[in-house]
């Protein structure tokens, strides 16, 4: 009884061994044929492109010569350029540069076309476009510019002025002589004591000989020099300074004038008198002394 129940067992569990591998049997086979079929396309074109069956000597199925190609692969052959064959080219033409969607050997038979047809209308003596003949410019006028000068009236600066006071003689009804000081608006200048003296030397102007001014200052003298140092007035007359028509008093009256003018100037306070460069000591064949500077108070 023992024996039979092992030998049920073994039965039992040989069945079982075998029912277990079958189903691993099946369920390998369905895993291979979902991924044949999942991959089905790659496979074929792999036969395909292998030439398996080809090699083999089989006949390619049906399936495998159908196969379409991934898009990776058609996506490659389209970025593939094809080869472009042999060009040939004119050297001699010219050749203008065509649009890009146009073929160079279009282009090239434009352009052997247009030679072409230069060439017959040259040949006929055709003429070629007209000539455009250059619009006559007018011949360019010269503009003479009229310059109309108009006088402007110019506002010159005024010239500067100095007053100097002058000091001349009159004489009296009862035929005494005086001094009279006049103010004479003259112009400036760097020596304003050598004009003054010329000024008394050269006599009164009208309105003030009107006044009764007189000069008794030699005619015919001339100032030659001037200085001033230390308050002293060097004065140098020409020959014509020692002698006076109307005397003794003509001579004091000619040194009044000169000595009063002079010391008009602040700088000046007395006058020594040179005639024509020497120092005497008397004016005159009366004698008037000069040998010393002379001052308003030496009269």
């Amino acid at each position: 009884m023992q024996k039979k129940e092992k030998s049920e067992n073994k039965k039992k569990s040989s069945k079982k061994t075998s029912g277990i591998g079958f189903a691993i049997w099946v369920v390998a086979a369905l895993i291979i044929l979902v991924l044949f079929i999942i991959n089905q396309n790659k496979i074929a074109n792999n036969l395909k492109a292998t030439g398996f069956f080809n090699k083999t000597g089989l006949k390619t199925p049906e399936f495998v010569e159908k196969a379409e190609e991934p898009e990776t692969v058609q996506a490659e052959r389209k970025n593939e350029v094809e080869p472009i064959g042999p060009v040939e080219i004119d050297l001699n033409s010219t050749v203008a540069e065509t649009p890009k969607t146009a073929s160079p050997v279009k282009a090239q038979n434009e352009t052997a076309k247009k030679q072409q047809q230069e060439t017959i209308e040259v040949a006929k003596g055709k003429e070629t476009a007209p000539k455009t003949e250059k619009p006559k410019t007018e011949p360019k006028t010269e503009k003479k510019e009229t310059i109309v000068k108009k006088e402007v009236a110019v506002s010159t600066p005024s010239t500067k002025t100095m007053k100097l006071k002058l000091f001349f003689m009159t004489i009296n009804s009862n035929g005494t002589v005086a001094r009279k000081e006049v103010l004479r608006e003259m112009k400036k200048s760097d020596s304003p004591l050598v004009d003054a003296i010329n000024a008394v030397i050269s006599g009164p102007n009208a309105s003030e000989e009107k006044s009764g001014c007189r000069t008794l200052v030699s005619s015919g003298t001339k100032l030659i020099g001037a200085s001033v140092k230390n308050g002293i007035a060097t004065l140098n007359f020409s020959g014509n300074f020692e002698f006076n028509e109307y005397g003794i008093e003509g001579l004091r009256g000619q040194l009044q004038q000169i000595v009063y003018t002079a010391t008009a100037f602040p700088t000046v306070e007395g006058v020594q008198f040179l005639v024509d460069g020497e120092k005497k000591e008397y004016l005159g064949q009366e004698g008037v002394w000069i040998g010393t500077p002379l001052g308003r108070n030496s009269f």
